[in-house]
């Protein structure tokens, strides 16, 4: 999910094409609007669209950015308890 959010950062960023289950279509660059229509079913990605939720709710502003850094903290930790010796 935060790799999907990651390309639409910045003045660069590209637009995603979301098309609903009923052939709805629309195309952003919006973070919370593209996580908004994301169907989601994964248990840490809900808590990704929660704290874009949050964020949209608190500032008003950031939810494609705080998305895209908790998913590389999230690869970060991934990564090190693979070669932790625990």
């Amino acid at each position: 999910m935060a790799s999907t959010l990651r390309t639409s950062l910045g003045p660069k960023g590209m637009d995603k094409i979301l098309v609903s289950g009923d052939g709805e279509v629309c195309v952003s660059n919006d973070g919370a609007t593209i996580l908004e229509r994301m169907e989601v079913h994964n248990e840490i990605a809900k808590l990704l669209v929660e704290l874009s939720r949050s964020q949209d709710a608190e500032i008003g502003d950031g939810t494609t950015g705080v998305v895209v850094l908790a998913g590389a903290l999230l690869e970060q930790a991934g990564t090190n308890s693979e070669t932790s010796p625990v």
